[in-house]
């Protein structure tokens, strides 16, 4: 079986690597829309041209289900891939249910691109499950593009995070939610900021159970031999930038001993 997993960027390797712990067994497509990059700077409506035309590719690929593993694209686009497409489609929503239940001085920083930190989905959740909790809703028009060009990008980045936690400490927060899922991947410069004593959620976890679930209730006879399989699926990194880029996400990839092939396309 094989799963695409698709993100403007980096970010969403951040789930293919979990996927690949928990499912190692499946082929995975990881699909960079480099050349589209940032989806935070697009309008709803441009980012959900895109997702079909994505959806398209991924289909023709062979993929048995669609990992949309972006906040942003999530938010204003997952609904029209789903009616565009056959496949089972998992989105990412940001973690905020975990990190109210954990944080105990009730002081909750939530971190996003722009789009996803004025959605009303996020406002949504946070209305649902913050109870007596503080929320600090942040976010950042140029961190995730950043991450995208590390190693280049290494002390911006690092001077972005600084500037961030450094808010986040005057206000006391004590759980953070990464609702980017570039912001994992730069986790450790975030704890390095924090302190250990802050709570650091992000939803990689909770996405791959749900991909999980709707594999089984779409493929049950196919699930059920990957459950004992030795077989250690392949994984494709595809960029719409170019060949060059699409190199630079296996830096991400915490599987290394895995078969990788890597490409570029036009899209």
């Amino acid at each position: 079986m094989k799963i695409g997993v698709l993100d403007s960027g980096a970010g969403g390797l951040t789930i293919l690597n979990v996927i690949r712990k928990k499912v190692p067994a499946l082929d995975l497509l990881y699909f960079a829309d480099s050349a589209f990059a940032p989806y935070g700077e697009k309008s709803p409506e441009q980012i959900q041209s895109r997702l079909i035309k994505i959806g398209e590719f991924l289909e023709k690929q062979g993929v048995n289900a669609i990992v949309v593993a972006c906040n942003t694209a999530t938010v204003v686009a997952i609904d029209v891939l789903r009616a565009h497409t056959h496949l089972p489609v998992i989105g990412v929503e940001p973690a905020v249910k975990p990190a109210f239940r954990v944080s105990k001085k009730r002081h909750v920083a939530v971190l996003a691109t722009p789009l996803t930190a004025q959605s009303h989905r996020l406002k949504e959740l946070i209305e649902l499950w913050r109870s007596d909790s503080q929320v600090q809703i942040m976010s950042s028009p140029t961190l995730a593009f950043e991450i995208d060009q590390w190693p280049a990008s290494e002390v911006v980045v690092d001077k972005l995070v600084k500037e961030l936690c450094q808010h986040m400490l005057e206000a006391e927060v004590d759980t953070l939610v990464l609702a980017c899922t570039h912001y994992p991947l730069v986790k450790q410069i975030f704890i390095q900021y924090l302190g250990e004593n802050c709570e650091i959620i992000e939803p990689s976890e909770g996405v791959t159970a749900q991909l999980y679930r709707r594999l089984q209730e779409a493929y049950p006879y196919e699930v059920q031999g990957l459950a004992g399989s030795e077989h250690r699926g392949s994984i494709e990194l595809v960029s719409t930038k170019d060949i060059v880029k699409a190199q630079s996400l296996r830096c991400w990839v915490e599987d290394q001993t895995a078969p990788i092939d890597v490409r570029s396309v036009s899209l």
